[in-house]
C-alpha cells in the first residue's frame, strides 16, 4: 500500500514537472494556457501588439488611455504613419513614453483629447468607448435602432441599461462579432464598465480578424468578374477572363456638349459615356457607362441645297487603366435624320436647303467599333 502510494506520488511530480512549462503562456507568468483571452493575448504577443518585455501582463488591470493607444496603433501597423497635426497638451507632451503613439491616435481621430485640451493618458478606457472606436474603423452595415435593440435584446441581459446613443453602435459591434466577452459576464454589454487589458487584447483581436476578413472579402470582389445589368450584346467570345465585342457591333453613346456638322470643326474635342453598361449574356460588365469617352471630330459637311444633308465623322477614344488613350470607337457620315413625307413644309425646307446633323448635350447617338475590342472582365481593363 505504502510502496503503491510512493509510486503514484512520484509519478504526479514526474507530471507536475514535464507539464509546469506549459502552463502559463510562454511570454507571461500571469496569463495560464486555459485563461479565457490566452489565445488573443498570445496572437498579439506574437505579432508585437503586446510588448512581452516583462514576465507579467496583469490581465486584469484597467487599461488607460495611453496604452490603449500603443496597441491600436501597432495593431493598425501606423507606428511611422507621418503626424499632419502635431498638437501640444497640457498634460502630456513628447517626453511621455507613449506619445509616438498617442500623437498618431489622435490625428488618426481614434482618441480624442477633452474640451479643455486635455488628453488624460492615465484615465481608463470605458467599454462603450472601445467599441466605438472600433466600430468606427470597420467597416459596418447600417442599421436601424429597432433592429439594434433587436440584436442587444437577444444577446445581452443588460440591454435596457444601454443607453439610446450608444445602441446602433453596439447592435454594430454585435453583429460584426467585436466584443470582447469575459466569463461569466459573457451575456453583460457592461457598456459604463472600464476595460481589462485581457478584454483589449480580446478587442483588438475580434477588430484584426474583421480585418482580415474584409481584406479577403476585397480580394475575392477583385478577382472576380464585375456583374451587372445593362444593354446585351451578341456575339461576343470570352476565353477565361477576357471578352471580345466583334467589330461593327453598334453602341449607343450619350454626347456631352454640343455637336454639330453645321458649327463643329475637325480637330474639335468632345466627351461622351455609354448610355448603358455594356454587357454580355452573362451579365458581364464588359464596358461601364462609367467610363468616360474622349471624341475627336475628324471630319465635317455641312448642309447644302438640293438633298445635301450635314455629316459628321469622328473617332472615340476610352482610357485604359493605365489612363492611355486606346481608339476604339468611331461614327462614319453620321447624317441628319430624314425627313418624314407627311411633314410636306419641313421637307420642302429640307430638298431646297438640306439638313444639318446635330447632336445636343445628353443626346444618345449610335456608334460602330472599328475592329474587335477585347476586355478583362475581372479588370475592366480595354486591352486592345
Amino acid at each position: 500500500m505504502i510502496k503503491k502510494l510512493i509510486k503514484n506520488l512520484i509519478l504526479t511530480l514526474v507530471l507536475i514537472i514535464l507539464f509546469v512549462p506549459y502552463v502559463y503562456s510562454a511570454n507571461f507568468n500571469d496569463v495560464p494556457v486555459g485563461f479565457w483571452a490566452y489565445k488573443e493575448i498570445q496572437s498579439l504577443t506574437e505579432k508585437g501588439i503586446i510588448s512581452d518585455s516583462g514576465n507579467l501582463f496583469h490581465p486584469g488591470k484597467y487599461i488607460t488611455r495611453a496604452e490603449f493607444s500603443e496597441m491600436i496603433i501597432k495593431a493598425l501597423k501606423l507606428e511611422n504613419m507621418p503626424v499632419n497635426v502635431m498638437y501640444s497638451f497640457e498634460d502630456v507632451n513628447n517626453s511621455h513614453p507613449d506619445w509616438k503613439y498617442i500623437i498618431r491616435a489622435v490625428n488618426m481621430d481614434i482618441l480624442k483629447p477633452a474640451d479643455n485640451n486635455y488628453f488624460y493618458p492615465d484615465e481608463f478606457v470605458t467599454r462603450s468607448e472601445m467599441i466605438t472606436f472600433l466600430v468606427n474603423l470597420l467597416r459596418t452595415e447600417d442599421i436601424t435602432k429597432q433592429d439594434a435593440i433587436k440584436t442587444l435584446q437577444n444577446n445581452y441581459k443588460d440591454f435596457f441599461e444601454v443607453p439610446d446613443w450608444f445602441k446602433v453602435t453596439a447592435g454594430k459591434a454585435e453583429i460584426i462579432n467585436v466584443i470582447a466577452k469575459e466569463p461569466p459576464r459573457e451575456h453583460y454589454i457592461d457598456y459604463d464598465k472600464n476595460v481589462t487589458k485581457a478584454q483589449a487584447a480580446v478587442f483588438l483581436y475580434n477588430m484584426l480578424r474583421e480585418t482580415d476578413s474584409y481584406k479577403k472579402e476585397a480580394l475575392k470582389e477583385a478577382t472576380s468578374p464585375k456583374i451587372g445589368d445593362g444593354l446585351v450584346i451578341e456575339n461576343t467570345i470570352q476565353y477565361q477572363d477576357v471578352v471580345t465585342i466583334p467589330a461593327q457591333t453598334v453602341l449607343p453613346v450619350t454626347v456631352m456638349g454640343h455637336l454639330s456638322s453645321k458649327d463643329s470643326t475637325p480637330g474639335q474635342m468632345f466627351q461622351a459615356r455609354f448610355s448603358d453598361n455594356i454587357i454580355d449574356h452573362e451579365h458581364h460588365i464588359l464596358l461601364s457607362k462609367d467610363i468616360v469617352l474622349i471624341g475627336k471630330i475628324l471630319d465635317t459637311k455641312k448642309a447644302k441645297s438640293l438633298i445635301n444633308n450635314g455629316e459628321l465623322l469622328f473617332e472615340l477614344s476610352a482610357a485604359n487603366n493605365d489612363n492611355v488613350l486606346t481608339r476604339i470607337l468611331a461614327v462614319a457620315h453620321c447624317e441628319a435624320p430624314t425627313v418624314e413625307a407627311n411633314k410636306f413644309k419641313k421637307a420642302a425646307k429640307t430638298i431646297f436647303k438640306g439638313r444639318n446633323f446635330v447632336a445636343k448635350d445628353g443626346q444618345i447617338i449610335y456608334i460602330k467599333l472599328y475592329s474587335p475590342m477585347r476586355v478583362n472582365i475581372v479588370t475592366g481593363e480595354i486591352l486592345d
